[in-house]
């Protein structure tokens, strides 16, 4: 009896469309909204679903959920149960507050594991499935946006998602459209705030939000970031593809709508990168682990990756480099160890490229090292190691001989002169709800300038997570500032305790245009280099 027992993974109980785990400020479940649960003996094999209303919250094929919060038990109705996963639609009649749920199955109950119950945490459906990369958003037709059918500027489009709020009405007799013109939601599309007409329920099912908004003017991209926030939470951030004119997007230097036309006909696409990057990175370690002096270690690094993607895919492959569309910021979930089950290149094949690349220029021969099929990275200077500095401003060049997979093949970049971060020695904690400004000077006009960073948090040490952000500001503006909607998606930082040691990290690079090369065996390649500065930081 002991083994059928269901079992619920211990952080197992996330928003179905964001899947923010706990730690997160939009990690807490929203009453009236979908809900994944995962463990194991959690239902039935093979698994079943709902389809039909009325939903019975007296369980379904066996398995049944409760919710316990400030001494009220609620059924939430189950519309997905397996093995490890169950779905289900939280009640809007539930409390707010900290409290326990339960699973049982044929029977047997699971330990009571802890949920925190809000009234509004949103999440946007994405098409991985997964929280991140290209939102589920359509047309007023329900027509689902891709690179070859991108938005236009004052579209309306129809996001998806759950946790908007609570509703009143008898939610298993079937969804209860109607807008909820009071709730304080904003719609932020490249950063820009769009125009939204309808927030509420939508006419399909339980538990399911629509907000239709207008595209802003001025943006444009593959990748433009879109994130919610309601009240001071935010939701996780999702990407939308909007064209200039026509249907096909194009992003900065590296995607062409001409690509993207001839790849949209392809079942997969072949891709190759390669970044130069110079990454200064100044600490603080306070006593025993330091004196309290700052202290700059420098790195000169040279890597490259080659992989096949199916086209979908490489939509999600796009949505994760650092975004492209000035004045936008994105935020990608993470973790201490530094994985994402759903990262770049979580769903592509790797490709032979041959066993090892040579980098030639100014600062003479180099070798790039085979660390996996498909993946180069060697330190080329400085670090720890106290190598001298390779780089230096000026033209290098990178070959690989060939592999089994991809051929051999030339690409060439402009290496970016220093720049110099005006502000950094006095940034040492950022205000997640203000913002937070950075300068700087000498940085390359033409392609632009990231702005990165990260915190990392949450109540387990032992499992932190956090939020990674880019921003892409023009290098010729001198300044930017990382709005608030952008760090209110990161978690406090959590403090090391005994050493007073924060795990958050702000950076500034300057970064060279890119450029492109070809090679028998890839549909497409890009190389591109970057000089970094960087500086530990609290996120408060």
């Amino acid at each position: 009896m002991a083994a059928a027992q269901p079992v619920v993974n211990t952080g197992g109980i996330l928003n179905v469309a964001s899947y923010a785990p706990p730690g997160l400020p939009n990690s807490s479940i929203a009453q009236g909204s979908l809900f994944a649960i995962f463990g194991t003996g959690l239902g039935p094999t093979p698994a079943a679903a709902v389809y039909a209303f009325p939903l019975t919250p007296n369980g379904f094929q066996g398995t049944t959920v409760s919710v316990t919060v400030n001494g009220a038990t609620v059924k939430a109705p189950v519309l997905f149960t397996s093995a490890n996963q169950i779905n289900a639609m939280l009640p809007s009649a539930t409390p707010a507050g900290s409290g326990t749920l339960t699973v049982t199955y044929n029977n047997q109950t699971s330990a009571p594991v802890s949920i925190d119950v809000v009234a509004h945490s949103f999440g946007s459906f994405a098409v991985s499935q997964a929280g991140s990369g290209p939102a589920v958003i359509t047309n007023a037709n329900y027509q689902p946006l891709s690179f070859t059918f991108a938005a236009n500027s004052g579209e309306p489009m129809i996001l998806w998602g759950t946790g908007l709020g609570p509703v009143t009405g008898d939610e298993n007799a079937g969804p209860l459209p109607g807008n909820m013109p009071s709730l304080p939601v904003s719609v932020y599309v490249g950063n820009q705030q769009a125009t939204v007409t309808y927030q509420g329920r939508s006419g399909c099912c339980s538990g399911v939000d629509q907000i239709v908004f207008n595209v802003p003017s001025n943006v444009t991209g593959c990748a433009v970031p879109v994130a919610v926030q309601v009240g001071s939470v935010v939701s996780n951030y999702t990407t939308m593809p909007i064209a200039s004119s026509g249907r096909v997007c194009s992003d900065n230097s590296i995607f062409s709508s001409t690509l993207f036309s001839q790849l949209s006909s392809k079942q997969n696409a072949a891709v190759g990168s390669i970044i130069l990057s110079r990454d200064a990175v100044t600490t603080t370690l306070p006593p025993p682990l330091g004196n309290g002096t700052p202290s700059t270690t420098t790195t000169d690094t040279a890597s490259a990756n080659f992989s096949r993607y199916t086209y979908t895919n490489l939509q999600q492959y796009v949505s994760y480099l650092p975004v492209q569309t000035f004045g936008a910021c994105s935020v990608v979930v993470i973790s201490a160890t530094g994985s994402n089950s759903n990262g770049p290149n979580a769903h592509s094949t790797p490709l032979d490229a041959g066993p090892t690349l040579s980098l030639n220029g100014p600062g003479g021969p180099a070798q790039i090292a085979l660390i996996s099929k498909g993946v180069y990275l060697s330190v080329v200077g400085g670090g720890t190691g106290l190598k001298p500095l390779y780089y230096t401003p000026g033209s290098y060049t990178v070959n690989g001989a060939g592999g089994a997979d991809v051929q051999s093949f030339q690409a060439s970049v402009q290496f970016p002169a220093s720049f110099t971060w005006t502000n950094e020695s006095s940034i040492t904690s950022v205000n997640r709800s203000q913002g937070v400004s950075v300068s700087w000077t000498g940085a390359d006009s033409t392609n632009g300038v990231l702005i990165t960073g990260f915190s990392l948090g949450g109540a387990d040490p032992n499992n932190l997570v956090g939020g990674l952000f880019y921003c892409h500001a023009s290098g010729a503006s001198g300044s930017f500032t990382v709005p608030s909607v952008v760090l209110l998606a990161l978690p406090p930082s959590y403090t090391i305790q005994g050493f007073g040691l924060a795990t958050g990290l702000l950076a500034v690079a300057t970064v060279a245009p890119y450029q492109t090369f070809s090679a028998p065996g890839l549909d497409f390649g890009y190389i591109e280099s970057t000089v970094e500065a960087a500086e530990t930081v609290t996120y408060q």
